[in-house]
């Protein structure tokens, strides 16, 4: 599915559910140093190491940490959104991106 077809069933199904206060969010995560990620920009010819594709990736962020984003970032979006401490949150779609969707080229 695009992520354009998933923001526009959240967006509906927000407001639809919404008079039965149920909330709808999602989450678009940014990229993660996965093995298919690896293997991916390796079968590419982009980077052999993986110290390049943290490189690569990390190039392409806005927000400078240090680090590389993980798979716990993402759940921690995920986490809070389903928590209360969002409960007035809802057709919203937290981008778990480092910056990512926000730079300007």
């Amino acid at each position: 599915m695009s992520k354009h077809a998933v923001l526009g069933l959240m967006r509906s199904a927000s407001v639809q559910l919404g008079a039965y206060g149920i909330r709808v969010n999602c989450v678009s995560p940014g990229s993660v140093t996965t093995p298919l990620l690896r293997s991916t920009y390796k079968a590419a010819a982009v980077a052999e190491e993986e110290e390049d594709v943290v490189r690569l990736v990390e190039s392409s962020l806005r927000l400078k940490v240090g680090k590389m984003m993980s798979v716990e970032n993402i759940a921690d979006g995920v986490v809070f959104l389903a928590s209360d401490d969002s409960e007035f949150v809802t057709g919203h779609n937290l981008a778990v991106d480092g910056g990512f969707v926000s730079r300007i080229t």
